[in-house]
């Protein structure tokens, strides 16, 4: 999974780790100056940090599939979220509808215009 893969955060401007570094993390594979990033990040976010704790329990490779689960169904969810185009279909009975209001109204104002 690519950095731009990852879903970023709901504020925008902050930073977003890699789920590549927050599995070496959990793995405890990360230097203590990477290990610290991470646990400094985690201390700002309420909800990653909530996931995370929640994800310890399972096993490296359950975490990874479960990961890669989540994002492509959010994905999904979001393509077909997306609005759709109808495409613009001719309805001749409003067309006939239209015209026929339009020659009324024509008519009315010459019928009250020859009143006058």
């Amino acid at each position: 999974m690519s950095e731009q893969d990852n879903i970023s955060p709901l504020g925008g401007g902050k930073k977003n780790l890699s789920d590549e570094k927050l599995m070496a993390y959990m793995a405890g594979k990360l230097s203590a100056a990477e290990q610290h990033e991470v646990e400094q990040w985690l201390a700002e976010e309420g909800m990653e940090s909530d996931a995370l704790e929640g994800l310890h329990g399972q096993d490296h490779d359950d975490t990874k599939h479960t990961i890669n689960r989540l994002n492509h169904n959010l994905r999904q969810t979001l393509h077909n979220k997306k609005r759709k185009r109808r495409p613009a279909n001719n309805n001749y009975t409003s067309w006939i509808a239209i015209v026929i209001i339009l020659m009324l109204a024509v008519l009315a104002y010459l019928v009250i215009r020859k009143a006058i």
